[in-house]
């Protein structure tokens, strides 16, 4: 059985993982270094620019358009969970498809899944232009003279998410095949639409909510294009032909159903709220909402590269039988997972005044400081999510599980509904989604017992304690050089050195032997090359 290990084989992998020694045999650790480098400088690139135009935009936009943007666009986003579910599935096929080497399988597929989303695309544009066009103009919180304004967002938004319907398949075989590089050219080309935003903005003298929607979604379409160009040059086999396998399609849409609950739990978790926001509160939270999101985004890109370089290799663990190498990589990208975020969170979580003060200025939204810190904390708890649920995605047994964890994160809304009703401030939603999400990844655990031989005590010793340690040491020594406030220069000053303190208790605390020394190694090498 592919689930089950030998007894012996068994005991002595828990006795190496609980000393910190178990290793990835048989996963190209090359492989996924090289692609998180690629994916890393794609992020540095986006997350300045961000940074830079999110400025520019709020500043031109106004509080109210900026929060009116978030919320539309956001409302709109919901609908995708249909896309990203299915997507996922994609990745997964191509992924397993491709550790067996069936190149015509994978061929197949990419034609099929082209189909599905097709179809996809015309259900999506049909709820949109009736059910959701519907609720924006009767039921959301928009003042009446920004009403046409919100239309012309919404309807760019449609579009938008269209195109990245017919973005997935591409997406699906880009990462499948591990060519992460070219994620680094988009950056620069995503770069430079941004930036091509932000001087139209400064420049048109027309509503300017309206031709920021416009400009986003010309923005999509070009990357989109990108997609293609470099999807079809470097991959001969990928040809389209309408054709409607209903084996393929069946075993895609059959994998895919079970994630749509999932994605759409997720999705109600984080738009849900935000239209809640705007029924209790209104545009200017909604705005205070966006800036910690685009925090949250920008510190969890480091994350998310680091996982999107190690998924495919953790597939196709899965797909060669190699259950052993498959758990060592989930624990110790879990366990990287949350140190990675670590680092980058604990300067902004006692500095964030600061931050958003460099960053906007003058132009902060009411709640943005609570807001963003709230984020990046319930971000910390998601960081162990994505590696566990892509041990699931590989054993392709997703029923059970998705039913439980969905059905668990969908009781934030209603949940968030009722403490807002009841009277409580904006930031009590985040607080619900946190300690629901805690609460989910230890059902989460228990489940994936069924799924894959492994131990949560193991789990547990190998990666929530040396996380723990890492947090509480860091967050005693944060606390004390943040402890006395001061000037921009002193301010500057204490998250360099909180950064440098965090890095080292994080490589001697959080490592283990065998990965310090192999940073160590790298050290060297890189010193002697340039010696």
């Amino acid at each position: 059985d592919l689930h089950l290990c030998d007894r012996r084989q068994r005991q002595m992998c828990i006795r190496d993982s609980v000393s910190g020694c178990l290793f990835m045999s048989s996963i190209n650790n090359k492989r996924i270094a090289k692609n998180t480098l690629f994916l890393y400088f794609r992020m540095l690139l986006i997350m300045l620019v961000t940074l830079y135009t999110s400025r520019i935009v709020l500043k031109a936009l106004g509080i109210g358009d900026f929060g009116i943007y978030n919320v539309v666009a956001g409302f709109v986003s919901m609908l995708s969970f249909l896309n990203t579910s299915i997507a996922n599935g994609f990745q997964r096929f191509f992924n397993f498809e491709l550790g067996k080497e069936q190149i015509g399988k994978v061929k197949r597929m990419f034609s099929v899944s082209l189909s599905i989303q097709i179809g996809l695309s015309l259900l999506i544009l049909l709820l949109a232009e009736t059910v959701g066009l519907w609720f924006l103009n009767a039921s959301m919180n928009i003042p009446s003279d920004r009403i046409i304004a919100a239309n012309w967002v919404y309807q760019s938004a449609v579009f938008m998410l269209i195109i990245t319907l017919f973005r997935a398949p591409y997406d699906a075989i880009v990462i499948a095949n591990e060519k992460m590089e070219f994620y680094a050219y988009i950056g620069i080309c995503e770069v430079l639409f941004k930036f091509l935003i932000v001087y139209f903005l400064v420049k048109i003298s027309y509503d300017l909510l309206i031709c920021y929607a416009i400009l986003m979604l010309l923005v999509t379409g070009g990357i989109f294009i990108c997609y293609i160009f470099f999807a079809h040059k470097r991959f001969a086999y990928l040809r389209f032909s309408p054709v409607v396998d209903r084996g393929v399609m069946k075993q895609m849409l059959g994998f895919s159903g079970w994630n749509i609950l999932g994605s759409l739990a997720h999705l109600m978790k984080e738009q849900g709220a935000n239209i809640l926001l705007n029924i209790f509160f209104g545009p200017t939270v909604n705005a205070a909402r966006g800036i910690a999101f685009q925090i949250q985004s920008g510190v969890t890109v480091f994350v998310g590269n680091f996982q999107l370089a190690a998924r495919p290799q953790m597939i196709k663990s899965y797909a060669a039988s190699d259950i052993f190498g498959l758990i060592s990589l989930f624990y110790r990208i879990s366990r990287f997972s949350f140190l990675l975020l670590w680092l980058m969170a604990l300067p902004l979580l006692f500095k964030i005044d600061f931050i958003l003060s460099l960053w906007l200025g003058e132009d902060i939204p009411p709640l943005s400081a609570l807001f963003s810190i709230l984020s990046l904390l319930i971000a910390l708890t998601e960081s162990f999510a994505s590696p566990l649920t892509t041990v699931v995605h590989a054993t392709g047994r997703m029923r059970k599980f998705q039913m439980i964890c969905s059905s668990i994160i969908l009781f934030i809304v209603p949940l968030s509904y009722v403490v807002l009703k009841i009277g409580f401030q904006p930031e009590s939603v985040m607080y619900v989604s946190l300690f629901v999400l805690v609460m989910v990844h230890v059902v989460r655990l228990y489940l994936l017992k069924e799924l894959i031989s492994y131990s949560v005590r193991e789990y547990v010793t190998c990666v929530l304690f040396p996380c723990v340690k890492v947090a509480i040491f860091t967050l005693l020594i944060a606390y004390v050089v943040n402890y006395q406030l001061g000037g921009a220069i002193l301010s500057i000053f204490q998250i360099l050195l909180t950064l440098l303190l965090t890095a080292i208790i994080l490589v001697f605390v959080g490592l283990n032997v065998e990965e310090r020394g192999s940073i160590f190694q790298l050290v060297r090498n890189y010193y002697e090359k340039f010696k």
